[in-house]
Formats: C-alpha cells, structure tokens, sequence
C-alpha cells in the first residue's frame, strides 16, 4: 500500500524519471528518493511518447552528460548509470553524505541534492513544400495570324517556410537540413547556476547528500539524429540521504595523510587509492 504523499514514477507529459539502487526502483515522497548513504544509483528515463525525446540530465546542478543530449527512441527507456565523458560513462553515480568537511572544502550550491531531467520531444515535419505550375495561355493578334504566348507561373504553397532555420539536437550531435555533424551544442538547453554561500556556515542536515564518481564502468554511447525539438519539460527530484542505523548522527570525518586530494571533501589519500576513504569519491 502507498502511503499519502508516496508513488512508485514520476510522470510527466508522457515521460517518467526514476532512480534505481540495486534494481529496484525507490519510492517518491514529495517529489523526494531517499537513498541510503555511500550506495550507487541509476537513473531510469523511460519515453511514453511516439516521438524521439532529447534528455539532458543535471545533478548537484552539474551537467553529467558531458555537454551532449541523449536520444530516447519512441515508447523506449534507458537506464543513465554514470558520468559521461567523451561519449562513454566511465564512473557510477555514488550518493554520499555531505559532512561538515565536505561542505567547508566544497562549499554549499543552490542546487545539492538536485537530480534535474530535462526533455523535449521532436516536433513533427512541416508538410512539403507544394509547387504548382499554371500555364495561361493568351491569343495575340498580328497580321491575322494566331500566335499563342504560353505564360507559366509558379505558385510556393508555403513561402513563409524555410527549411534553412531548421536546426536539431542529438547526443551532442546538430542537424541543419539533412547533414547531421557532430557539435557539442543543444539550442534548448537551460543552464542552472549553481550559486556558493558566503560567511560563516551552518552544518548539514542528516539527509542533506550530494553525488559522486564511484565505481568505473565502461559504457558506450554513439551519435544519432533527431529533427527540430518541440518545447522542453522539467523533472526535478531532490535526493535526500538515510543512514542504514536509524539515529546516526553527521560525524566529523578523520582526515588522512597522503598524495591525492579528494575534490568532494578534501581528504587525502594514498596514490594507490582509487576512491577516498572518508568518503567514497572516484579519485582522479
């Protein structure tokens, strides 16, 4: 049974956004997934739509598609498992908390804990371009014979359309016309800024996280096309954290000595270390 405030999708305008940890797809509490801290999560975007769907996808107010759109073909669903770089996911998302050394080496954002989807579906084809030939015909006179002038004119059925300002978006790919070439460029995409809190600052709630590089996957992603884009529609859920023992507290975490700097919390590790281990960044 769903209690009151509680649903299994987030639908919007024919296009649904979940978040799956271990396969399964968590619950939305007012428009919050509580996610238990230090686990990886997918994302699980799914087109109801009969039309192709361009996503950009944002976490933490950070573009996690590398500047690119992915394309969802109609009625079809992908599952987002990491960070895409270069055209290829090379790290999973990891949800961790943000501890009071997190958020004194990082800072606070606006967005934190924000998973933000936004879609538009390809708008449909113009009608083609109809031209339609008249031939007049006119007697003329002269020295009584009959000579005939043919007159053709040529009527556009829809001048006002121009296929030159059409433009589209794919996977980080545009289209102009019927070329495709790969840019890095989405005309519809909305930036959020991600704005940083100055003076003195207050400690973290206990379910205040943020998203992370975590483990390494390698998974490929390739150019497509997609026509001109219909206007876009936003998905936001906040992630919010849970602490497998009930209670616990925000610890201050133990900071150790070595080569690599953490770029979430700042702590220090060995050069051997692939993730920090105070808090379980991918370490770069």
């Amino acid at each position: 049974m769903t209690c009151k405030g509680e649903k299994v999708m987030t639908y919007k305008d024919q296009f649904v956004v979940e978040v799956k940890v271990d396969g399964q797809i968590l619950r939305v509490r007012d428009g919050a997934v509580y996610l238990p801290y230090g686990c990886e999560y997918s994302i699980l975007l799914k087109n109801l739509n009969s039309k192709k769907a361009a996503v950009n996808v944002s976490i933490d107010g950070e573009d996690v598609l590398d500047n690119s759109s992915l394309i969802i073909t109609p009625l079809g669903t992908h599952e987002l498992k990491g960070f895409l770089k270069n055209q290829t996911a090379k790290n999973r998302f990891r949800f961790i908390q943000k501890t009071k050394q997190i958020q004194e080496h990082r800072g606070d954002k606006v967005d934190d804990g924000l998973l933000r989807v936004e879609f538009a579906f390809e708008a449909p084809k113009p009608d083609p371009i109809i031209k339609k030939v008249i031939r007049e015909v006119e007697e003329h006179h002269h020295h009584h014979h009959h000579d005939y002038w043919p007159r053709f004119t040529y009527y556009n059925s829809n001048d006002d359309w121009n296929y030159r300002g059409m433009s589209g978006n794919v996977c980080g790919a545009s289209m102009n016309g019927n070329e495709s070439q790969p840019t890095a460029t989405y005309s519809s995409n909305v930036t959020m800024d991600s704005l940083g809190v100055s003076g003195e600052l207050n400690a973290p709630l206990a379910d205040e996280g943020i998203t992370v590089k975590g483990s390494e996957i390698s998974e490929s992603y390739h150019y497509t096309s997609i026509g001109k884009l219909e206007e876009a529609s936003v998905i936001i859920l906040t992630l919010k954290g849970i602490h497998n023992s009930p209670g616990v507290s925000v610890q201050q975490p133990i900071t150790v000595s070595s080569k690599l700097t953490c770029s979430s919390c700042g702590t220090k590790s060995k050069s051997s270390f692939k993730f920090c281990p105070n808090c379980g960044t991918f370490l770069e």
